[in-house]
């Protein structure tokens, strides 16, 4: 189990929607005690891919739920921590890191028995890239729910340390590990 104490860390995308979906009272807990010592830290990249999904979901949704994926958008940006931002050396570092992992080393998600397409499985590639770069540049943990794909991330990082000088490693934090 992480302590809540400990921190603070940077989540990702996976890692916001996967707490709030899991409401059980372990992890509620565990990230009321995280927040009573820190603020919840997120890439600039998390937050358009966040407000991307709310404007997707309002698209297709119908009109009678569209009011309330407004109200959850705009409770997330109301309860939104600190933003890291995607400055010059992030994204020097994300560079870097799309350069050693030009593609992505899991296959298509399905949704709705649909494959995604190679297009948005590269788009949502390049922005793990991004939020990795972000929490090196950060020196924060990650803490993510996709560890396939960060995995791949941290070990390239190793295997080319000179690219990352005084930045790696990449320390990765499951969800799963949080209770």
């Amino acid at each position: 189990m992480l302590r809540p104490e400990s921190g603070p860390y940077l989540f990702d995308t996976s890692a916001e929607s996967w707490l709030s979906r899991n409401p059980a009272p372990p992890i509620r807990d565990w990230l009321l005690l995280h927040l009573r010592q820190h603020t919840i830290n997120v890439a600039a990249v998390t937050v358009a891919e966040r407000i991307r999904g709310y404007a997707v979901q309002s698209a297709i949704a119908p009109a009678q739920r569209r009011a309330a994926i407004e109200a959850a958008r705009l409770e997330y940006l109301r309860l939104l921590g600190q933003v890291r931002p995607l400055d010059r050396v992030a994204a020097i570092v994300a560079g870097e890191i799309m350069a050693l992992l030009p593609n992505p080393p899991t296959p298509p998600r399905r949704s709705h028995h649909l494959a995604e397409s190679r297009q948005d499985r590269l788009a949502r590639w390049r922005f793990d890239c991004l939020i990795a770069a972000t929490a090196l540049v950060a020196r924060l943990p990650l803490i993510h729910n996709n560890p396939a794909d960060f995995e791949a991330i941290r070990s390239a990082i190793e295997i080319s340390p000179q690219r990352f000088p005084n930045l790696g490693p990449l320390e990765l934090v499951r969800c799963a590990s949080v209770v």
